[in-house]
This record gives structure tokens, C-alpha cells and sequence, in this order.
């Protein structure tokens, strides 16, 4: 028994990404190196943006070409033009608003953000190989519900009421969405090595990092996902287990790394009962 492929989810979460952190540390190459300056009021003030991101599982299409599962990522707000000039910017310099998620917005981004780059991201063999192509959410209180009305009425305007279902992971169990298991940490340390100082630089930032994340971790991430699986299977259904290590790097460099993983025995017979 092997869990199955996961090809036909995309697992969607949210993540503040800041200019800089409290006590970031820096490595100088030679005493000629200046490190960054940073200057805020306080801490608290700390410059930071929303993401919305929608990741889906890497493959090798039936074409032979590679697909990096990478549907995509929006910040939470809005850009406007600076009104005054300052001794910062001059006037008209495009400026980011950060907003925070509520349902609303959840359910706007929803709409018009990762259903349209589903279908246009998500290649068409693989979206009309599947029967259903399921958008996992958590269950924060700013998330819509899977059955929202005003989502499934889009969803019925679009021909995508069968299709699409989006479906709400369960309680406390952050391991089991593919950003928040290590998407979000293999985003968050390649975006340390720049040094952004504004949020529209962040910005830029955060969406090269998402670019050129290689296609070949995250896929390595979706099989960590499916041992994080057999651990809370093993433990009964809870999250307090360890991920389990299965070399993935030199299996994949031997040509030998699986699409699934097997169940592990005890699992299985927990399953079978």
C-alpha cells in the first residue's frame, strides 16, 4: 500500500516575509565589506508584507517536459503612487500597502488569484487527467469554508464546480500543508541573502526567490510530506512525531527516488482495522 501521488493538489497558506529581523546577524567576506544598514523607530515597525502562495507538486509531463508545480504567489495589498515628495521618495514613486487576510479578502484572492492560475499554470494534461483538482487550505478563522457560497457560485459561472474543491486540512496540524512543512523556510533563508528596504523591494524579492526555487526540492518536500503522513498515522493522528529521514538527495541522485511512499506496516494494519 503507497499513498498516492498528490498531482492533483495545490496546497495554498499565507506567511509574513520582513525586510529584515531583530538581531539579524551578517558574515563580512573582508574588512573592505560594509554590512546593510537598517534604521527603524522600533521593532515593531519592522516593514513587513503578506503572501499568498500556491504551491502544486513538481512532475515530468507526458510531453517529457518538467513542470515545477509553482501556480503562484500574490502580496496581500495594494500598490499606489507616493502623493508627496519626502526625503525618501519623490512624488509619485510606486508605493506597497500591506493589508491583513480576512475572509473577504481570502475569498477575493481565492477568486480572482488561484483559480485563474490554476487554469493557467496547472498544464492541461494534468488538469483534465484528474477528476477533481482539490485546493487545501488550513483552517484559520480568515479562511472561507469549503462550501462557501459565493466561491461554489463562482465555481458553478466558471464550469468548475467539479473541478475544483477546495477542501480544509484538519485541526492543528501545520505539517500536513506543503508551504508550512518547508516551502515557506526554503523561501524565507533564500530571501535573507538579499537585502531589501522597502516593501516594493520585498516584494520583488520574494517573488525571484519563489522563481528560482529549484524544482527538484520541492518535489523532495512533497515525499517529506507523505512520511510526515506514516508518522501521524503511527502516532495515532497527532503532530507531536518527528519527520522521518529517508535520504531523499541520494536516492534521487541514484535515479531511485519514488513518486510514493509506502505506508508503513503499522499504519496500515491501524487502517485495516
Amino acid at each position: 500500500m503507497k499513498h498516492v501521488d498528490m498531482h492533483n493538489e495545490i496546497h495554498v497558506d499565507e506567511k509574513w516575509f520582513f525586510v529584515c529581523r531583530d538581531g539579524e546577524t551578517y558574515v563580512i567576506v573582508s574588512d573592505e565589506e560594509e554590512p546593510p544598514k537598517r534604521y527603524v523607530n522600533h521593532k515593531s515597525h519592522i516593514t513587513k508584507v503578506m503572501f499568498l502562495c500556491a504551491q502544486a507538486r513538481p512532475r515530468r509531463l507526458v510531453s517529457g517536459v518538467h513542470w515545477d508545480g509553482k501556480v503562484g504567489i500574490w502580496p496581500v495589498g495594494c500598490y499606489r503612487p507616493a502623493q508627496k515628495t519626502s526625503k525618501n521618495r519623490v512624488a509619485g514613486t510606486r508605493l506597497f500597502e500591506p493589508e491583513s487576510i480576512d475572509v473577504d479578502k481570502h475569498r477575493s484572492m481565492l477568486i480572482n488569484d488561484v483559480v485563474p492560475a490554476t487554469l493557467t499554470e496547472f498544464p492541461d494534461s494534468e488538469f483534465n487527467r484528474h477528476n477533481e483538482t482539490i485546493i487545501q487550505q488550513d483552517g484559520a478563522p480568515s479562511h472561507i469554508k469549503p462550501r462557501d457560497y459565493e466561491w461554489m457560485q463562482h465555481l458553478t459561472d466558471m464550469g468548475l464546480e467539479d473541478k475544483i474543491k477546495l477542501v480544509t486540512q484538519p485541526a492543528n496540524s501545520p505539517d500536513l500543508n506543503i508551504n508550512d512543512l518547508g516551502f515557506f523556510n526554503a523561501l524565507q533563508s533564500m530571501h535573507c541573502c538579499a537585502t531589501p528596504s522597502n516593501a516594493v523591494q520585498l516584494i520583488d524579492m520574494v517573488e525571484q526567490t519563489y522563481r528560482d526555487c529549484p524544482m527538484k526540492k520541492i518535489n523532495r518536500m512533497w515525499l517529506t510530506l507523505q512520511t510526515v503522513f506514516n508518522s501521524a498515522l503511527d502516532n495515532f493522528g497527532g503532530n507531536d512525531c518527528s519527520i522521518t529521514h529517508v535520504g531523499k538527495e541520494k536516492l534521487e541522485k541514484a535515479g531511485r527516488l519514488p513518486t510514493a511512499i509506502e505506508v508503513n506496516p503499522i499504519a496500515r494494519c491501524f487502517l485495516n482495522d
